[in-house]
């Protein structure tokens, strides 16, 4: 008989940069999903790893003086790990990214001259990218997102933080994988959407037969969605009947601009936070067709497809991109010259992290959207022969954000204005845009 998990009562201190609570137990650490600042919770132990206990909170015994605890949107939270923080009102999250940013910031020494006020809107249905693993349980196929603290796929019908369109997908994707001769062998799907509807890619590590190709075309008839197999790496993604993939589209409409992608390719998860960036990044550089943007030389390092290169040409100034992936760079010159934008953009592929990559010459403007990483290596190097007064910095990752902004202190630029953007309501995420200006 399996032994019971271990229930303790736990006293939560504070919030981690998961958005799980944290306790201590003894001389451990005790991280309590399902928690808040200030509760006193009831705990079931899953898990010990690295000295580290983990737990489940089951039950709210006392709530904080300033609880911001909220009823879950989601009936599957907090068991799916797709989410942390449901159980936190909004505005109380929008709190945690901007104090987890600033963390970090003081932690370095990065001084701030101005915050800007967190900037979230869509809370439900946003998200349009995603990777959900696939699990065979008896004759039961789950579909989903990894659960907490767990490598197990947790069991949902719906989700309430995809796209309505990708989300009423789930219930009949887990019928249709159920009924595949190799549904063992289907370990994840991945979605990807742009203005239309979600794309499918179905991994699978061994062939489908003719009944399997049949299935799945049905499927995608009737839900009116494109489903694509991938039996290795990406570039073994095909159509059902062995085609080769479509291009997906993104309108941005304040600037006029359809973004055509590959589903394979990287494109913000959160469509209403995309443009909302995109307008910070362009206020902060004078703002739409001002005499400021006109003359501007702007390099866009970590440029992808265009995302922010294009509205910025748009706008008003002259773009270098940057990336070192050649399909990106592809699509974003695709995208100039469907937006007859060639004129006033160049793309090249760079390698951004590699020693000796230089910035363009002639550029007085610079706008760095880094991976999680960050900026790398070279940033020092570039602000060296950087002559322009200005640098925004788009980041997905507090910590790389905040020891670059000291490689940028160091090298005369302080941060003048700095928000949170809530690319991802409802988890930890935090997505940031500061600008950077040489001090006179």
């Amino acid at each position: 008989m399996a032994k019971a998990p271990r229930e303790v009562v736990a006293e939560i201190n504070s919030l981690n940069g998961e958005g799980q609570g944290v306790s201590r137990l003894g001389e451990r650490e005790l991280v309590v999903r399902n928690a808040l600042p200030g509760e006193s919770v009831r705990t079931r132990i899953l898990k010990k790893r690295r000295g580290r206990l983990f737990g489940d909170g089951v039950e709210v015994l006392q709530e904080g003086a300033n609880a911001s605890r909220v009823a879950p949107a989601c009936p599957y939270f907090p068991r799916c790990g797709g989410c942390s923080m449901h159980h936190v009102e909004h505005g109380a999250q929008l709190e945690h990214k901007q104090s987890l940013l600033a963390g970090e910031l003081e932690a370095l020494g990065v001084a701030v001259e101005a915050w800007a006020k967190p900037v979230g809107a869509t809370r439900l249905g946003y998200r349009r990218k995603a990777r959900l693993g696939v699990r065979l349980v008896g004759e039961d196929v789950l579909v989903g997102f990894r659960e907490s603290f767990s490598n197990r796929v947790a069991r949902l019908h719906a989700c309430a933080v995809l796209t309505p369109e990708a989300s009423a997908l789930l219930a009949p994707l887990r019928q249709v994988l159920g009924q595949l001769s190799i549904a063992a062998k289907v370990p994840q799907i991945e979605l990807a959407q742009g203005d239309g509807q979600p794309v499918l890619m179905l991994r699978h590590l061994e062939p489908l037969d003719h009944a399997d190709l049949a299935r799945l075309d049905e499927f995608a008839a009737r839900h009116n969605v494109e489903v694509l197999l991938q039996s290795g790496g990406y570039d073994t993604l095909c159509k059902l009947d062995g085609g080769a993939p479509d291009l997906l589209s993104y309108a941005l409409a304040d600037y006029g601009l359809l973004m055509r992608f590959a589903p394979t390719q990287f494109t913000q998860v959160n469509q209403t936070m995309n443009e909302a960036l995109i307008r910070t990044v362009i206020a902060s550089l004078g703002g739409y067709g001002s005499a400021a943007m006109r003359e501007r030389r702007v390099a866009d390092l970590f440029c992808g497809i265009g995302n922010i290169t294009l509205p910025l040409a748009r706008a008003g100034a002259t773009v270098a991109g940057l990336e070192l992936a050649a399909d990106a760079i592809d699509m974003a010159r695709h995208n100039a010259a469907l937006n007859g934008l060639g004129a006033r953009t160049s793309f090249a592929v760079a390698d951004l992290y590699a020693d000796g990559c230089t910035l363009p010459e002639g550029v007085d403007t610079l706008v760095l959207d880094p991976p999680r990483s960050g900026a790398g290596p070279n940033l020092a190097a570039w602000l060296r022969t950087f002559r322009g007064d200005d640098v925004v910095y788009v980041s997905c990752n507090p910590a790389t954000f905040a020891s670059d902004a000291v490689v940028l202190k160091e090298s005369g630029f302080m941060l003048q204005r700095v928000g949170v953007y809530d690319m991802f309501p409802h988890t930890a995420h935090v997505e940031t845009v500061g600008l950077f200006v040489r001090r006179q």
